[in-house]
């Protein structure tokens, strides 16, 4: 078994959710409904383990335009989360359908068109859904779904030419130093009022994260701040690595998440099989040999307190 098949119109990352500005959730929102228009008709309802087992089949949902997690290369789904993806379906001993999809407003509306209601149009839900913030206020608030089997841990990084950035910099570094960071996120929120503005003369901004990567390696930035594992593996992918620092963010209101996997409420049978194989694959060390294999350092999960 193990064979994939591909669903879907894909998404952009998750955790852009650390970072949508209204605009931008309101253009994804849009572009997501035209996107499912005209998608192949699909399975309406998430199944339990029993159903999976039975169909030979498990669909998994993940984003299209998430790199490393989950991006497309030539029309097939390539990552880290899609490696997880074969590797949960052979755990099961059945085939793999990926359903790559566009990121919605906000996580919960991902959750509803992906999970226990289905996206706008047809193209039907998945059984599972990978790279689900593990967040406790949003897993109240969405109780038609479990939520858990915390995988990986994001965090906000500054990827520095240490030739520039002394190795225990402060932000202050940047206010004769020029730092890249994507506009609109959790990072460039924290750099624009860092100690009242005084970095904003030297905060390049860039909309493309290609664009702050280009930068980046071609030295116009001494630094370059964000998501780190999106960063390792952007540069990774270009043939670079960097050195990275995380230096104190007073003031930043997130400045690390884990990331889980999400099921239907009365799917929870298949959410434990989830968990089991991934505990498997960490314990092995498969589940480390994914991220290093994309180049990014796999940083483990730490559980919400109860």
């Amino acid at each position: 078994m193990g064979d994939t098949k591909l669903s879907g119109v894909a998404s952009d990352g998750l955790m852009s959710s650390v970072g949508r500005s209204p605009i931008v959730r309101t253009l994804l929102c849009v572009m997501f409904a035209i996107s499912m228009l005209g998608q192949p008709a699909g399975p309406s309802e998430a199944r339990p383990l029993e159903e999976v087992q039975k169909t030979k089949l498990l669909r998994v949902v993940v984003y299209r335009d998430n790199p490393p997690f989950s991006y497309m290369e030539n029309d097939k789904p390539k990552g880290i989360d899609v490696d997880i993806a074969h590797e949960l379906a052979k755990s099961l001993d059945v085939e793999l359908e990926i359903l790559a999809r566009m990121t919605a407003e906000d996580v919960d509306d991902d959750l509803r068109f992906n999970i226990w209601k289905g996206p706008f149009g047809e193209g039907g839900v998945g059984d599972v859904m990978l790279h689900v913030p593990i967040d406790r206020e949003m897993m109240a608030r969405n109780n038609l779904v479990a939520i858990s089997n915390a995988y990986f841990r994001k965090s906000v990084a500054l990827a520095i030419h240490p030739d520039r950035i002394p190795l225990d910099a402060t932000y202050d570094i940047f206010k004769k130093e020029k730092v890249g960071v994507q506009y609109a996120t959790i990072a460039d929120y924290f750099l624009l009022r860092y100690d009242d503005g005084a970095l904003i003369n030297n905060i390049v901004h860039y909309t493309k994260p290609e664009v702050g990567i280009r930068e980046f390696i071609g030295k116009e930035t001494s630094a370059l701040m964000g998501v780190r594992s999106d960063i390792e593996g952007m540069l990774y992918a270009r043939g670079h690595k960097a050195t990275f620092i995380t230096p104190p963010t007073p003031g930043m209101s997130q400045s690390s998440w884990i990331v889980g996997t999400a099921v239907k409420e009365d799917s929870r049978d298949l959410g434990y099989a989830v968990g089991s194989a991934l505990d498997e694959m960490r314990n092995s060390g498969r589940l480390q040999a994914i991220f290093e294999a994309h180049g990014v350092s796999y940083i483990p999960p730490v559980e919400p307190e109860h």
